[in-house]
């Protein structure tokens, strides 16, 4: 199991070639092409697991899944004393939310980084949910996110980062309502957000 972290990523080239700075291991195909892992802050982690429940079963629901509803996110949430931005990107509560993700779907949805669940209205949870699956789609569909050092295995980079409204956007004028975007820390994690328009 390979997680990339923050900066991790997966090259595939023939094998022979120099492998890029920042290689942190390479997998040799009988293809003749390797799988390089990267990794310019070291973050990222290589496992060897018994078997993909190991990994799979302490993992929540997949948001881009048919199965993930608002009822599911409701119930995830219940009973919950993390900040939202921490809940959000805490991948036992649910799967494949990332930190700048995480500040996307809570500006989308006007709710500040550092609210309760327990806070929100049951029409914040609907559009909560809603902008969870429109966001990662289009992140999907963009290819990621190439803030830093993510690069795509074709070596090409995402382009998610285009239509960021907060995220890595620190004194940046926000596109609502002109007021520099904040940075704060949350659960750990740095945390872009409008100081008006999320409350």
């Amino acid at each position: 199991v390979i997680h990339l972290k923050m900066t991790g990523s997966l090259l595939v080239q023939p094998a022979g070639t120099e492998f890029p700075r920042f290689t942190r291991a390479a997998l040799h195909l009988d293809n003749g092409s390797d799988i390089v892992f990267r990794d310019p802050r070291k973050f990222g982690v290589m496992r060897l697991a018994e078997s993909m429940e190991s990994i799979v079963g302490k993992l929540g629901p997949e948001p881009l899944e048919d199965g993930f509803t608002v009822d599911v996110l409701k119930e995830r949430f219940k009973n919950r004393k993390l900040a939202m931005k921490a809940l959000l990107c805490n991948q036992e509560v649910i799967a494949g939310i990332g930190s700048m993700y995480a500040d996307e779907v809570m500006f989308d949805t006007r709710i500040h980084p550092v609210r309760l669940p327990e806070s929100l209205t049951e029409k914040e949870k609907t559009n909560l949910h809603e902008a969870i699956r429109r966001i990662l789609d289009a992140a999907v569909e963009n290819k990621g996110a190439s803030i830093q050092d993510y690069y795509r295995p074709d070596g090409s980079k995402g382009t998610a980062h285009f239509e960021f409204n907060v995220a890595h956007r620190f004194h940046e004028p926000c596109k609502v309502c002109g007021t520099p975007i904040e940075r704060i820390v949350v659960g750990g994690r740095g945390t872009y957000y409008c100081p008006k328009c999320q409350k």
